[in-house]
């Protein structure tokens, strides 16, 4: 018994040493990071803005791998099984990692016990819109308007089993109002249909909206989260419009996490290094530029935030039937 006793413990020595001597020398080679989506989107330039940031601070290439595919799983899954050795991370929002799993009959990955997450990087507020010729500035004029309207109450989301479309299915129970949920194939689709007048309402995350709300296309009308984002700080809650999902946060989230059992050392340098790149004045710039607050909070608090927000999700999903198609 004394023999495995310090045997034992001579292994645990033995990988304590080599984690922190990986640590030391980590990264000795370029890092592949796994965007779960086509290159071009929102998600695909704040990876791309984060892989040279993390490129600058560790001194070694990270490398843009996008693989997209039912909506953002492919690209979870091929992360969920690459080695734990801090070189394939993975650079991915809440769809594929809080709500997607759950609209499947089995799942590939668990997005909860697969990964440990590294930080949360920024989120985009999901803004509910209606096209300026409405004439109205408050929501609940808004909806009021659109209710006597012909088509009555639409609404525009990205698609099935969304966050938006999940937002909505809970504004329709809250309300009690007769809301018919418009699933579109993305966020440009859906903001263009506000735009033509083919729905009364478009809510999409903030990015292909900005540039209609500067130049007045589009009137914001509220945001789905417990406070008003500082990308649109004029632009009351849902709460504070019409006294609905006062507690419940639909925002679309961007962050860092790498396969489960990687190194500890090396999570920890990967948290701090994009703790500092998040600090950079030009890097909050940009982000914001592209639609998105800064979050920055670590591992601990991001892992957390998946596991209240997965059965917050998951609980809707089922209440409602919700189905992806």
């Amino acid at each position: 018994m004394q023999r495995r006793t310090v045997l034992a413990a001579l292994g645990a020595s033995m990988f304590g040493a080599a984690g922190s001597a990986l640590a030391q020398g980590y990264p000795s080679q370029p890092v592949r990071m796994i965007v779960p989506y086509s290159a071009g989107g929102g998600i695909d330039a704040v990876a791309r803005l984060v892989g040279q940031g993390l490129g600058e601070e560790l001194h070694q290439s990270f490398v843009i791998d996008n693989k997209a595919g039912a909506g953002g799983m492919v690209g979870a899954d091929a992360a969920a099984k690459a080695a734990a050795d801090g070189y394939t991370i993975l650079l991915a929002g809440n769809p594929e990692l809080t709500i997607t799993p759950w609209l499947q009959a089995k799942a590939s990955y668990a997005p909860l016990s697969d990964f440990t997450p590294v930080v949360l990087v920024s989120q985009s507020p999901n803004i509910l819109v209606c096209n300026t010729a409405l004439g109205t500035k408050s929501l609940r004029e808004a909806l009021n308007a659109a209710k006597n309207a012909p088509a009555g109450i639409t609404i525009g989301t990205p698609g099935n089993g969304t966050p938006q479309h999940i937002a909505v299915e809970l504004m329709r129970w809250q309300t009690g109002m007769d809301i018919m949920h418009v699933p579109y194939k993305g966020a440009g689709p859906a903001t263009v249909a506000a735009l033509s007048g083919e729905v009364s309402f478009a809510l999409v995350g903030a990015p292909p909206l900005l540039s209609h709300l500067h130049s007045g296309k589009l009137t914001a009308l509220a945001v789905t989260q417990p406070q008003r984002s500082p990308l649109v700080p004029n632009v009351p809650t849902l709460g504070e419009a019409i006294g609905i999902m006062r507690d419940e946060d639909f925002v679309a989230w961007y962050g860092v996490l790498v396969p489960s059992r990687s190194p500890a050392e090396v999570v920890q340098k990967l948290e701090k290094a994009m703790l500092a790149i998040l600090q950079r004045p030009e890097t909050r710039a940009k982000l914001t530029s592209m639609g998105t607050d800064v979050v920055g909070i670590s591992g601990a608090q991001f892992a957390q935030r998946m596991r209240v927000e997965s059965k917050q999700y998951g609980d809707i999903i089922k209440r409602f039937a919700i189905k992806a198609t």
